[in-house]
């Protein structure tokens, strides 16, 4: 058994598996599917800068439009003669028309003479930024925006609770780990707002405290709360959600964006491109065309020689006349036409007949054709030999 015959249906069945699988695969890789792949990959270069571009301008918008929820300065305070007393600079972190909570912390040892002293006073008061005078160069005046006093206690406890407190924490006492001082935490302002322009706005503090004894103090610090409403507060509280749902928002009118200025600029470059074109000749058709007529050749004999009549022809000139002899013949050319015509056909119709009965034996057709054949020829014959005669006629 010859192995080309088992390879020939493996080669077969490969071919038209790589057949199938070409015309499957080829509505992938036309040229429309090529346009989708480059305007999808486009599209996601966009998509991928917008969502870079959108989060850079929610930071940049979030930082410009929430201020600094939380402001807090050291006071060191000053002691002396009189009550002790601090100052501290506030800078332009504050801003104005929001709402603002202060409050004043104070670590205070629990001392005999600070838990003698009982109430004491916190006098807090925000001052203006000093004004510079223009023909000495100095600092002229310094205006109060807001002042509040407030009271302020040590917590009380009783002997015995002090005593009991004392020994339970005695371990962390001795390790350093906690101190016998109480903090506290006194709000001096609520909701207190500063006008728009730089003289509205406090640029420092000074911090007071009234007590018929010596206080001691461990630490003095002035807080300042910002009270977001409405916007703000949404985006300071829900940071997250906020950052979706705005991005989301600035990510789609930059794409919206995009796409319109591309769809403009392609519409631009298309018009650009028509009015671009080739530019045609515009030949003047008022005057009329001169067409050049070429003189029909007419093949002619290089010799006229005279051609001997048939025997028939002969006779039929003797019989009927010379002029009823042309005719007849006339008639005849006609007729060989005719025939000619219908011999064509004949052969057409023996061609098909041929090619439906391809392999069969011969048959009757053959000697037909030849017959036509012959027909056809002597037709063809007695034109050429009319056409001499007349032309011998003429020259004579």
């Amino acid at each position: 058994m010859d192995p080309d015959d088992d390879a020939d249906p493996r080669s077969g069945v490969v071919s038209e598996v790589m057949h199938t699988m070409a015309e499957a695969l080829r509505p992938l890789v036309s040229k429309r599917a090529q346009k989708i792949y480059l305007g999808a990959f486009l599209f996601f270069c966009t998509a991928i800068a917008m969502i870079v571009t959108s989060t850079v301008a929610y930071g940049i918008f979030y930082y410009r439009f929430i201020p600094q929820a939380g402001l807090e300065r050291i006071v060191h305070l000053q002691f002396g003669e009189g009550p002790p007393w601090g100052v501290a600079s506030l800078g332009s972190d504050l801003v104005p028309s929001l709402p603002y909570d202060v409050q004043v912390e104070l670590e205070l040892p629990r001392t005999p003479s600070n838990l003698a002293a009982g109430n004491f006073m916190l006098d807090l008061a925000l001052l203006s930024r000093p004004s510079t005078s223009a023909a000495y160069d100095t600092n002229t005046s310094v205006t109060t925006l807001s002042h509040s006093r407030r009271p302020a206690i040590l917590t009380y406890t009783s002997p015995l609770v002090d005593t009991a407190s004392k020994i339970s924490f005695m371990p962390l006492y001795v390790l350093g780990w906690h101190h016998e001082a109480e903090k506290l935490q006194v709000p001096m302002m609520e909701r207190v707002q500063f006008a728009r322009g730089w003289r509205n706005i406090p640029g420092s503090l000074r911090l007071e405290l009234h007590s018929s004894e010596i206080m001691q103090v461990y630490k003095a610090k002035v807080t300042f709360r910002a009270r977001f409403t409405g916007l703000r507060w949404v985006m300071y509280n829900w940071r997250l959600t906020s950052f979706v749902v705005f991005g989301f928002l600035f990510w789609s009118v930059s794409m919206a964006s995009t796409g319109l200025a591309w769809v403009v600029f392609a519409s631009l470059l298309s018009s650009r491109g028509d009015t671009s074109g080739p530019v045609v000749k515009k030949e003047d058709r008022s005057a009329t065309p001169i067409i050049k007529k070429e003189e029909e050749e007419i093949d002619e004999p290089l010799f006229h020689l005279p051609i001997a009549e048939s025997s028939k022809t002969a006779e039929k000139r003797r019989v009927t006349g010379p002029e009823e002899a042309e005719k007849e013949e006339d008639e005849e050319d006609n007729g060989g036409i005719a025939d000619e015509d219908e011999t064509d056909e004949d052969n057409y119709l023996y061609e098909e007949d041929a090619e439906d009965g391809r392999g069969e034996g011969p048959s009757e057709a053959s000697g037909t054709g030849t017959a036509r054949e012959s027909a056809h020829a002597r037709g063809v014959q007695r034109r050429r030999s009319h056409i001499i005669q007349e032309d011998h006629r003429e020259t004579l």
